[in-house]
């Protein structure tokens, strides 16, 4: 498995497989975060997928 940090700067870098491979450590977090009245709200979902995307692309390291 590569280690976080170089999957960080791929993803940055707008590597796919990196961005998927991120999403797939944190998507357990998004859906967790989108539920509301115990279902998932898939508008919910999609902001903070969006989210997730810029904030990897903002992250300094």
């Amino acid at each position: 498995m590569i280690a976080f940090k170089e999957l960080l700067l791929q993803a940055k870098r707008g590597e796919e497989k990196a961005f998927e491979e991120l999403f797939a450590i944190f998507e357990p977090l998004v859906r967790k975060c989108s539920i509301v009245n115990g279902h998932v709200d898939e508008d919910l979902r999609q902001i903070l997928l969006m989210e997730f995307v810029q904030a990897v692309r903002k992250f300094r390291i």
